[in-house]
This record gives C-alpha cells, structure tokens and sequence, in this order.
C-alpha cells in the first residue's frame, strides 16, 4: 500500500462560505478538553470552523481542541502519541494522555491504511481495541468517541497532489480500500457499543465521496464543507451520548 497522506502544509481553501473564531465563552461557562487523534484528515481541519459546530450545540461550552492528527501515519503511530512527547512540523506535543482531556477522538486512519486483506482489517480492529484500553488504563476519565472521516472519491482521488499520479484504476482500488476501512471502524463501534460519529456515511453520494465535501485543490483533504459535516456531526454525537456531563 502506498500511503498518499500530505501534511498540512498544504494550502486550505475557503469556500463561499467564511467562518469566524468565536468570542471568549464568560467565566461562568464549562470547560471541556477534546483531543482529536488521527492522521492528516483531523490535521488539515479548520479550527475555527470545528469551534463553530461545537458552539451549535454547546453554546455555554468552552471547547479547549488538542489536535493530534500527524500526516501519513498510521493507526499503529496513535500509541506512541498517547504515551510519547512527539513531535511534527518542528512542534512538540507532549504525551497526549499525560493532559488527561476530558474527551479523546480516535479517528478511523483509514487513508492510511494496511492494505485490502482480512489481515489488514484484523490489524485495524487490534489496535482500535489496544488503544481503547490503553486509554481506559492510564487516563480513565477521559470519555471516547470513534470518528470516521468523509469518503474519499474514486475519480479524482489525490489528483492535486504534488508528484501523485494514480491510474484510473489505482483511484479505485485505493478508495475502495479506504472505504472498507472507514466502514470497518464504523462496524467496531457498533459492536462495542461505542460513541460513534460517522461522517463517512453522510458524505456518500452513492458509492462516491460528494465532492462538495472535499478539498477542490488536493483532491482529497476535507473541504471547508467537509469540515463542517465533520465537526457538526462530532458535535451531534457528544450531544446524543451526554459526553460532556
């Protein structure tokens, strides 16, 4: 498997739509840690835009965002984020369950991924249940939520990155696997009983990632748009399950 994850040194483009930071939640207003684990789809993420669906469904609520989401790396790197100091772009972050937040998102790493086999997806499920328990051991008042990401799409996949040329042939097999991925964590979570915030469904347009949802440059980052889906439905999913009580 060739893993295409940029990092998020690429330029974000806005949409028509523009968003602005949110003014300072009073004193009087809750604080809440939320940790967003991952690779370059939670990196490239707008910040103020994810703010902007929490302040939708938490108004009183101060949102403290720890992202953690390291460029094409896979599932099996999360562990050494949650008990290393680590470091990406030249910034050092330190242990991410040495911060004990209150809230940790494991999302799905499925675009970077081990590959379409029942091996690979094993692999997968392993180290979303390792970390789970990890987290659970050395942290075990901060709540989890299972994030899946937005699909990708088969026809332009990754065709604005730099020195990427798939075939029309590799963009289906890779989104194909992507999706197996996305849908395997989904999968887990409702087998575990898990808090779940499933982006990945509702960006589907057929068996295609809409393309409103992804970035018009890259070709595979979230968009503006995409952001949005994700962190509105992020937000949703701690409303439904009272994981900010």
């Amino acid at each position: 498997v060739i893993n295409v994850e940029i990092s998020s040194t690429l330029p974000q483009i806005l949409s028509q739509n523009t968003y602005f930071s949110l003014p300072p939640i009073g004193g009087e207003g809750k604080v809440v840690s939320l940790a967003l684990l991952g690779d370059s789809m939670i990196d490239t993420l707008s910040e103020n835009i994810c703010q902007n669906s929490l302040h939708k469904y938490f108004p009183e609520t101060k949102f403290n965002l720890l992202k953690y989401g390291y460029g094409s790396t896979t599932i099996e790197s999360a562990i050494e984020r949650l008990t290393k100091t680590t470091t990406y772009l030249d910034k050092e972050n330190p242990a991410l369950l040495s911060l004990s937040p209150d809230i940790i998102v494991i999302e799905s790493f499925a675009y970077n991924n081990f590959g379409n086999s029942q091996k690979g997806i094993e692999k997968h499920q392993e180290l979303l249940q390792e970390i789970i328990d990890l987290i659970k051991e050395k942290s075990p008042s901060s709540k989890i939520v299972l994030a899946s990401t937005i699909a990708p799409n088969s026809i332009s996949f990754a065709s604005g990155i730099k020195d990427v040329h798939f075939s029309a042939l590799e963009k289906i097999e890779k989104t194909g696997t992507i999706k197996l991925y996305l849908q395997n964590l989904i999968n887990f979570a409702k087998k575990n009983n898990l808090p779940l915030a499933d982006a990945f469904s509702p960006s589907l347009f057929g068996n295609n990632g809409a393309s409103e949802y992804i970035d018009s440059v890259d070709k595979l980052h979230p968009s503006n748009l995409g952001t949005e889906l994700f962190c509105d439905t992020l937000a949703k999913s701690l409303k439904d399950n009272g994981l900010t009580n």
